[in-house]
């Protein structure tokens, strides 16, 4: 009987386990060419090109438990900074804070070829 109630621990342990450590850990890599988009602030911007806006969102919990704020921060300008890639953008700026997982970034062009 002991035996049965340990092989049903460990499934129960590793779930826990696998959602804390999940929580932590940010999901996002950054396209090849995002690495050259940077994150600045709206003084940065004056005389760049304005492209447009780009919305991030990731996940605020996982299975109900909160991730960390410098995580969903990470992810969602990994995220903005690869649709700038996309868009020609150089460089991006936040809009306003993160709320509820969503955060909006303008993306610019400052660095004309």
């Amino acid at each position: 009987m002991t035996q049965c109630f340990f092989f049903r621990f460990i499934p129960t342990t590793a779930v826990v386990a696998l959602t804390l450590f999940s929580g932590a850990c940010a999901w996002v890599k950054p396209a090849e060419d995002a690495h050259h988009v940077a994150l600045v602030k709206p003084q940065a911007v004056m005389d760049c090109k304005k492209l447009g806006i780009t919305t991030a969102s990731t996940l605020n919990s996982i299975v109900g438990i909160q991730r960390k704020e410098a995580v969903k921060v990470n992810e969602l300008v990994t995220l903005a900074k690869n649709e700038a890639a996309v868009m020609q953008g150089d460089t991006i700026v936040a809009k306003g804070p993160l709320d509820k997982g969503k955060q909006d970034f303008y993306v610019y062009r400052c660095h004309y070829e």
